[in-house]
């Protein structure tokens, strides 16, 4: 049985087993023993109430179990703890017993079970279970996603606890992107923000995205850089990679590319290939490291490894170059094949050069033409002098041929002139 790893999004939102306290002394002392961390005490006060049928105590136990707090983390005694609450019609154990039908947690995944459960808790007011439905509508989770379903849920568990910080975070997606609702990035940001004080490391970098520009809000790199050293700080990759860039460009903030190397070689260690195409271009630069080429195609090559273009077109431009590696164009193509059958604009640009030029592979000025017009068709900017060179070589048939070979070519199809 796969156990969901904590701290993650997945282990907060399967968070399910604490809603209320009950008024008794004793539970309540087993509440505070609990969030104080001191697990066996604890466990002593709710057990027993447990066994004599407290159905708080036997969700805390649930609890206890579910997540391994001083005892070894156990799916199957969670679930039977729960099934005790549950069975008394406690919102806690429904909501966990929808928890682990969802995640199969002990149980075979279920995810119809998983609703059935969610909605009983929801209709006693627990909001996690509120969320938990909402989530199940928004990311279509054996279900047909509906996002305007989502958008209800979301507000219904913010409605009931407004200082629930996944549901902020996620509310503040949607109202962001325009789904199921009408976009309001102001909106987006005040829920975004609300998450992320509340420490959620995904909001935080969605609300960091917003302050470093677009939305039609205005820039705040200060703030941005603020909210991205938060979410690196616990570990949120693409968070790294982000600030790091900003550290190298200096973006409204002071330049420091030896600490965005920093920032990119902890994205690299976490196994991320933007972190380490980001080392490799330190070290390629010269950027807060001393230039080393061997080390930049050390980091590429791992990058590639992991199937990450941007490092196929990478290493083709140091053959190109000559950088580290013996000049040669042949090697060059077959790594801007690669790049280019993943969608690279960059790469089918220097397709189209080389098919133009006849660069270690015969001139082809179909094939010229229909990579300028699938790096445009990729985001490339080439509606210039490129693109007018290569069609005034060709008469109408072949450049409708070329245009042709382009508007049928699509990502995970062979490179054209490779097949």
């Amino acid at each position: 049985m796969t156990q969901p790893p904590k701290g993650t999004f997945l282990g907060r939102i399967m968070g399910a087993f604490r809603t209320s306290s009950e008024p008794a002394t004793n539970v309540a002392a087993g509440m505070k023993a609990l969030d104080d961390g001191r697990y066996e005490t604890a466990r002593a006060i709710f057990e027993p109430l447990a066994d004599q049928g407290n159905a708080e105590a036997q969700c805390q136990m649930g609890r206890i179990h579910f997540h391994g707090f001083g005892v070894p983390q156990n799916y199957s005694l969670s679930i039977a703890w729960a099934k005790k609450a549950a069975a008394q019609n406690h919102g806690g154990g429904l909501n966990s017993l929808g928890v682990c039908y969802r995640e199969g947690l002990a149980v075979d995944r279920d995810i119809a079970t998983a609703i059935s459960y969610f909605e009983r808790a929801a209709d006693q007011g627990v909001p996690n279970a509120m969320f938990n439905l909402g989530n199940i509508q928004d990311i279509g989770d054996d279900v047909p996603q509906d996002h305007s379903l989502a958008v209800s849920w979301y507000k219904k568990t913010l409605a009931t606890d407004p200082e629930h910080a996944l549901a902020a975070y996620r509310l503040g997606e949607m109202y962001l992107q325009g789904q199921g609702t009408e976009a309001d990035p102001v909106h987006a940001a005040s829920l975004l923000r609300a998450a992320a004080d509340k420490g959620i490391p995904e909001a935080q970098y969605v609300l960091a995205l917003i302050l470093s520009g677009g939305y039609g809000l205005e820039p705040d790199p200060l703030q941005a850089k603020d909210y991205y050293t938060l979410a690196a700080n616990q570990g949120y990759p693409a968070a790294m990679i982000n600030l790091g860039n900003m550290y190298n460009s200096g973006d409204g903030i002071p330049q420091d590319q030896a600490r965005a190397l920093r920032l990119f070689l902890q994205a690299a260690e976490m196994g991320l290939p933007a972190g380490e195409i980001n080392v490799g271009r330190q070290y390629h630069m010269g950027w807060g490291v001393p230039q080393d080429y061997d080390e930049a195609i050390s980091w590429y090559q791992r990058a590639a490894n992991s199937g990450e273009p941007t490092a196929f077109l990478n290493i083709a431009l140091m053959y190109m170059n000559g950088e580290g590696l013996d000049p040669s164009d042949a090697d060059a193509l077959q790594w801007l094949y690669k790049a280019a059958e993943h969608g690279v604009p960059d790469a089918m640009r220097w397709l189209g050069r080389a098919y133009d030029e006849g660069r270690s592979v015969a001139a082809d000025p179909v094939l010229a033409l229909a990579y300028e017009q699938l790096a445009h068709d990729f985001g490339a900017n080439t509606e210039g002098e490129a693109m007018r060179e290569y069609r005034a070589k060709l008469n109408d048939a072949d450049a409708e041929k070329a245009l042709a070979l382009a508007a049928g070519w699509d990502i995970g199809m062979p490179a054209l002139g490779t097949a």
